[in-house]
């Protein structure tokens, strides 16, 4: 039985400009990006992801991006950013 562990394609590993080689869940990215939206549009954290109401530091810290990234419209969209650029990077290498 297949499940979000084993997904083929799921972890995507990435460099960043510091030379810090991470690895990256697509789903986990998936939902921040759809929660830092949700924060960014409502002001609140989608209702279902208890645990995962991150700060904009704690994402700035995680994907190392400028200390010029403070809002959450911002954090939304660098997020969008890298969701869009590893889904593109994903479907070039699958065909």
């Amino acid at each position: 039985m297949p499940t979000v562990a084993n997904m083929p394609g799921a972890d995507v590993r990435v460099q960043f400009p510091s030379g810090n080689v991470k690895t990256i869940f697509m789903p986990r990215l998936l939902t921040q990006t759809l929660n830092a939206e949700f924060k960014r549009d409502h002001g609140e954290f989608l209702p279902s992801l208890n645990k995962l109401n991150p700060t904009v530091r704690d994402l700035r810290k995680e994907y190392e991006w400028p200390s010029t990234v403070r809002t959450w419209a911002q954090a939304a969209y660098w997020l969008r950013e890298l969701h869009t650029e590893l889904s593109n990077a994903i479907k070039e290498a699958q065909s």
